[in-house]
């Protein structure tokens, strides 16, 4: 794993080409009323890691049960495309010219994601089934819209802005001045948490239990067969541990990308 340097420089909203509506800022009280209220529960959570470079902000959303256990769930991040499962840094050169000039783009998971270790800030915030519809129905088109990353208009921080803004969530006033302001994926996760008056001290969710998916137990080696002796009949070997966590939100894992932003 990559670990992260300081700084990243980022626009304000207006210097970002914001690319959802404006929203009145909405308090955390408000914006989770409804979520309270009914099941299924729908969160989002903005999350800051290390990588190599400046580090980088992605966003989590889904779906839990009744005791906060996620049942489903998305990673959504702005990075440099270029990546793949036989290129690992691919993106190095795209990420290196988005300092000069914008380059294509890719929102999706990334290599690290899924690692707690690497987490540096947090904040998660509970939305209901219409706010979350709306949520995926913005970043879908995102994606399907990909504009150019670059390294001062358009990154992984003007993404996670943009996410906020289309929850309603109060940005702070240094978020929203131009031109151009140092910030840090974990000070801005930490700012936007302020700012809503959030928990500092949120741990991460848990999995809800069960059985592994089928692609992953039919990879599992299978049991030897049974030998009779004049005793007994017992069975040996075993199926090979493997833990839910490890193949945890595999949609997300069989599309990640090395990060180099």
């Amino acid at each position: 794993m990559r670990y992260g340097l300081p700084l990243l420089f980022c626009a304000s909203l207006a210097a970002a080409g914001l690319h959802g509506l404006p929203a009145a800022a909405q308090m955390p009280g408000q914006l989770g009323a409804s979520a309270e209220a009914s099941e299924p529960r729908f969160f989002v959570e903005f999350r800051a890691r290390n990588a190599a470079t400046y580090g980088h902000m992605y966003v989590m959303y889904g779906e839990v049960n009744a005791r906060h256990e996620v049942i489903r769930s998305e990673i959504a991040g702005l990075f440099p495309s270029g990546d793949s499962r036989t290129c690992e840094n691919c993106s190095v050169y795209y990420w290196t010219i988005g300092h000069v000039i914008p380059v294509p783009s890719e929102i999706g998971a990334s290599d690290g994601d899924l690692e707690e270790q690497y987490v540096l800030a947090r904040y998660r915030v509970w939305i209901s089934a219409a706010q979350y519809e709306r949520l995926v129905a913005y970043i879908n088109d995102r994606k399907a819209h990909l504009a150019a990353w670059h390294v001062v208009l358009n990154n992984c921080v003007t993404f996670g802005k943009d996410v906020a803004v289309i929850l309603n969530l109060n940005l702070p006033p240094l978020m929203q001045i131009s031109p151009i302001v140092v910030m840090t994926p974990q000070a801005v996760v930490e700012w936007i948490r302020d700012a809503n008056g959030g928990d500092k001290d949120q741990g991460p969710l848990k999995d809800a239990p069960g059985p592994l998916p089928a692609e992953v137990m039919a990879a599992l080696p299978a049991k030897p067969p049974t030998r009779a002796t004049n005793t007994s009949t017992k069975t040996t070997g075993s199926a090979a541990a493997i833990s839910k966590k490890q193949f945890a939100h595999k949609a997300e894992e069989s599309n990640a990308l090395s990060a180099t932003h």
